[in-house]
């Protein structure tokens, strides 16, 4: 089917708002005021990177398939799904993604930025909608982005802590954002919202949070003291506010209903306990990434949370790993409460690691056991991880065998 005859039969979708309340915040379809479930999966091609929409360049082939997206929106359709979840970026030179053409690509590769429009016509199509999530802090690769950061280096505490990273990463998804209403303005209904984050988090190995001493000025223009772990514990939290309110404020400026959220992983999930390894202190352990919890985020503009869940082991039940994790976000805090009074939160990733579920019949068993323990929790939607990545081989995928999945799972309400 050509792009002119998609235009031509495509209905728009109804807009997906936030409709805040004394018993939790919820998605609801803006018109008619029908409350939302979000439902449904992440949709994530691994072809020596993130390569779901590559375009070719002068270097690299195409890998997006419109004909496998067009086969999945049909099942979920058919199945009674409503979301998709995917990645908007380029990591490397065998897929440059949205950052096309190294040298030449000024901005975002429109080849690129075409098959997403493909993408969200063929969603629209079929009554489902679309999460873009842009990398994890990064910036399209290519030198129109890049050479601003030769000095500073192009790592993810620049990119969230200076008026430079900030303003580069404004562009980057605000451009993304005007392409999609400049070119098709009847898909933006399309986009459920847009995520700053795949998965938020600052790095302590790295500047200024490698500095144990000396004052940093962050963005916000605040001083913070480097020798103090709760003046190190702020500049990440008050880093990520600042952020937030500058990429909401531009967001808006374009699309005034478009909501934005953001993705985290639990501290737990890297060891970390902020009772008693605040600080983003270097060195102390391994792994050197810190992610926001969901308090610190929820206290900010960002329209909703999306907060992810993986058990890592069989050391303990699925369950009490579910609340441990979770715990260690503050999703059970009492400031939870009054933060998902006015914001949404879905579980935007959760998926089963075939070195801890054995076989794909018991993955499906404990998802359903995940699945039941987020409702429980009052969540606001779930994506799996994911419907059909099985170049990924360390994870179970929906279609390993999907009458399975779906006749245990359902649509996860």
């Amino acid at each position: 089917m050509s792009a002119l005859i998609a235009r031509a039969e495509m209905k728009p979708l109804e807009r997906i708002a936030v409709n805040p309340g004394i018993n939790g915040a919820e998605f609801v379809l803006k018109d008619s005021g029908k409350p939302f479930f979000v439902k449904g999966f992440n949709y994530v091609r691994l072809e020596q990177g993130h390569s779901t929409f590559d375009a070719a360049t002068d270097s690299t082939e195409a890998h997006y398939e419109p004909e496998r997206a067009e086969a999945m929106f049909q099942t979920l359709e058919k199945h009674g799904y409503n979301t998709v979840r995917v990645f908007i970026i380029g990591r490397s030179k065998a897929n440059p993604g949205i950052g096309g053409n190294y040298d030449t690509t000024q901005g975002n590769y429109e080849p690129y930025m075409d098959n997403v429009l493909d993408f969200l016509r063929r969603a629209t199509r079929h009554g489902i909608r679309v999460f873009p999530t842009f990398g994890d802090g990064e910036l399209p690769r290519n030198a129109y982005y890049y050479d601003r950061f030769r000095k500073t280096g192009n790592n993810k505490n620049v990119m969230i802590l200076t008026q430079e990273g900030i303003k580069a990463r404004i562009e980057f998804i605000t451009s993304f954002l005007a392409y999609v209403k400049e070119k098709e303005p009847a898909l933006l209904p399309t986009l459920l919202g847009l995520q700053c984050q795949n998965e938020a988090y600052l790095k302590a190995d790295a500047w200024p949070f490698s500095e144990t001493e000396g004052e940093f000025k962050a963005a916000n223009g605040k001083h913070y003291d480097l020798s103090d772990t709760k003046e190190r514990q702020a500049l990440m939290d008050d880093g990520y506010r600042f952020y937030h309110q500058c990429m909401v404020r531009a967001v808006k400026a374009i699309d005034p209903d478009m909501l934005v959220a953001e993705g985290v992983f639990v501290p737990r999930a890297v060891g970390k306990d902020y009772e008693t390894d605040a600080g983003l202190w270097p060195g102390r352990f391994k792994d050197e990434r810190y992610p926001p919890t969901l308090t610190a985020l929820g206290d900010g503009p960002l329209d909703f949370l999306d907060v992810h869940f993986y058990r890592g082991n069989t050391k303990e039940s699925v369950e009490r790993a579910f609340e441990n994790n979770l715990a260690s976000t503050g999703l059970f805090d009492r400031e939870m409460k009054n933060i998902r009074m006015k914001k949404p939160l879905i579980m935007g990733e959760f998926g089963a690691f075939d070195h801890v579920e054995k076989t794909f019949e018991e993955a499906v068993d404990n998802m359903v056991i995940v699945r039941d323990l987020a409702l429980q929790a009052n969540v606001n939607g779930m994506l799996y991880w994911t419907y059909d990545c099985l170049e990924q081989k360390r994870l179970w995928h929906a279609t390993d065998d999907w009458e399975l999945f779906f006749s245990k799972m359902g649509t996860f309400e």
